[in-house]
C-alpha cells in the first residue's frame, strides 16, 4: 500500500536529515567518495522519478487552494497553455531537474544490493521504496483517488523534493558529486505545493489505496491453540471468495454463530466492549439462520468454506476454559469477523438481486400425491422481495454489516518525523535518537 512505501521513503529521508558531516560519515579516500556520489545520484535519480509519475498520476485532480487574482469562470486553466497552480509549478521543476541528470535510475541489482556506508544503504532505502510507490501512485490508483487523497500525496512529494534540496547542498562539496538543476527554483516550488496543499485538507486515507498482496489460504497443519481456531478462520474468509450454495452457506452461517458465542468468555477477560460485540453478533446470527431456514438454492458450491468453518468450531471448543487470550489475538479474530460479515451480506445480497435464492412458502392446500400416510401442505419457492421482506433486508444491512466507526485519519510518524527534520527539530519520543546531533 502507498502507506507503507510513503512511510519507508520519509522515514529514510528523515534520518538523512539528522545526518551531518557527510564527508565524514562516507569515508574513504576520494575515489570511493567518486563512486560513492554516482550511485547515491542513481538512487536520487529512482526518487525522482517517482515523484514526476505520482505529481503526472494526480495532476486531473490538481486545483490550487488559493484564490486566483483574475478569477475567469470561462476560461479552462488546463487547457490555456500555461500552468497557474504551485502543484503544476512543481511537477515541471521535477520533470526538469529529472531529465537534466547525467545518471540513470538505479538498476534492480543497485536497489537489491546492500550498500558500504550507512548513509548510502538509507539512500537505497528510499529507492527502492520509491520503485514500490510506482505501484501505488499508478494512473489506475489515481482514478479512485478523490481531491483531497491527491492533495496529501502532493504534500509528501514536496516534503520529499524540499528534503532532496537540503540534501543536495549537503553533498555539493563531495568529489564527484551533481547538483540538481535549478535547485534553487525547485525548492521554492516545492516550498510553494506544499503550503498550498495544506491550506485545504489533505485526506491521509490515501495510505489505504495502492496495491496489495493476494491472499492465500495459511497451509500446512494446525497452529497450536488458538491460533489455530483464526487459521481456520481466515482459510474460511478466504475460501468464500467463491459463491457457495445455500446449503453450505448455511453451514458456514451456523459456524460463525457458535464460534462467536464461543470466544465471548475469552474476550470477557480481556475487553467487556468486545465480548458484547461478539455476543450482540452471535445473536445477530441466530437470526439469520432462522431466516435461511426458508430459503433455497442450488447454484454455487462452497464445500470448502464450510468445512473451515468446521474447523475453526472445533478447534476453538478443544481448547482449555482457563486459556488466557492476548489482546492482539483477539483483535485479529475481530478484523476477520468484520470482512467475513460484509462478504456473507454481499453474496445474500447477490443471491437476491440475481434471484439465485429462493424462499420456500406454504400453499393452502394439502399434496395428495405425495406418498405419505399423512398428506404434507404443499410448498412452493419463489423470488426473495426485498419489499415483502423488510426484516430480513434490515438484518443484512443493519445488523450484519458492522457499522462504520468514525476515524480522525492524522498524517502519521512519518510525516511528523520528516517535516521536524526538515525544520531542524530534535525528534520527539516516538522518533527515536538523532545521531550524529
Amino acid at each position: 500500500m502507498y502507506g507503507e512505501t510513503g512511510a519507508a521513503v520519509r522515514e529514510a529521508f528523515a534520518e538523512l536529515l539528522r545526518q551531518h558531516r557527510v564527508q565524514q560519515r562516507l569515508g574513504g579516500t576520494a575515489d570511493e567518495r567518486a563512486a560513492f556520489a554516482k550511485q547515491i545520484r542513481a538512487y536520487r535519480q529512482s526518487v525522482l522519478t517517482w515523484c514526476s509519475q505520482a505529481m503526472a498520476a494526480v495532476s486531473p485532480l490538481t486545483f490550487s487552494n488559493q484564490a486566483p487574482t483574475r478569477a475567469n469562470p470561462f476560461r479552462d486553466v488546463a487547457t490555456s497553455g500555461h500552468v497557474t497552480s504551485p502543484a503544476g509549478a512543481l511537477a515541471r521543476a521535477i520533470n526538469r531537474a529529472k531529465t537534466e541528470s547525467t545518471v540513470p535510475a538505479a538498476s534492480i541489482e543497485q536497489l537489491t544490493t546492500l550498500a558500504g556506508t550507512v548513509s548510502v544503504e538509507l539512500w537505497r532505502t528510499a529507492a527502492k521504496a520509491a520503485a514500490l510507490a510506482e505501484h501505488d501512485t499508478a494512473p489506475e490508483v489515481a482514478q479512485t483517488m478523490t481531491v483531497p487523497q491527491a492533495q496529501a500525496v502532493i504534500a509528501d512529494v514536496a516534503a520529499i523534493t524540499q528534503a532532496l534540496v537540503v540534501l543536495d547542498q549537503r553533498y555539493r562539496h563531495t568529489p564527484g558529486w551533481e547538483q540538481l538543476a535549478q535547485v534553487g527554483r525547485l525548492g521554492w516550488a516545492a516550498l510553494a505545493a506544499a503550503l498550498d496543499a495544506n491550506l485545504g485538507q489533505p485526506d491521509y486515507t490515501v495510505d489505504t489505496l495502492g496495491w496489495r498482496p493476494r491472499v492465500k489460504p495459511i497451509a500446512g497443519p494446525a497452529k497450536p491453540g488458538i491460533l489455530g481456531g483464526r487459521q481456520a478462520e481466515h482459510n474460511l474468509l478466504v475460501r468464500m471468495k467463491t459463491i457457495p450454495n445455500a446449503t453450505n452457506l448455511r453451514l458456514v452461517i451456523d459456524s460463525q454463530r457458535l464460534l462467536s458465542r464461543h470466544l465471548v468468555p475469552y474476550a470477557d477477560r480481556v475487553d467487556q466492549r468486545l465480548a458484547d460485540r461478539w455476543a450482540q453478533r452471535a445473536d445477530t446470527y441466530v437470526e439469520l439462520q432462522r431466516q435461511f431456514r426458508r430459503i433455497r438454492g442450488l447454484t454455487g458450491h462452497g464445500a470448502p468454506a464450510a468445512a473451515e468453518g468446521a474447523n475453526a468450531v472445533s478447534r476453538l471448543r478443544a481448547l482449555p476454559a482457563t486459556t488466557i487470550v492476548e489482546p492482539r489475538v483477539l483483535g485479529g479474530f475481530q478484523m476477520l469477523f468484520d470482512r467475513l460479515d460484509h462478504r456473507i451480506a454481499d453474496i445474500v445480497e447477490h443471491g437476491i438481486a440475481t434471484r439465485d435464492l429462493v424462499q420456500r412458502v406454504r400453499l393452502p392446500r394439502l399434496d395428495s400425491s405425495s406418498g405419505d400416510l399423512v398428506a404434507p401442505v404443499r410448498e412452493r419457492c419463489k423470488p426473495i422481495e426485498p419489499a415483502t421482506n423488510p426484516e430480513f433486508v434490515d438484518l443484512l444491512r443493519r445488523r450484519l454489516r458492522p457499522h462504520p466507526r468514525a476515524q480522525v485519519e492524522t498524517p502519521g510518524p512519518s510525516r511528523a518525523g520528516l517535516h521536524a527534520a526538515l525544520i531542524h527539530r530534535p525528534p520527539g519520543p516516538g522518533f527515536g535518537a538523532a545521531p550524529g546531533l
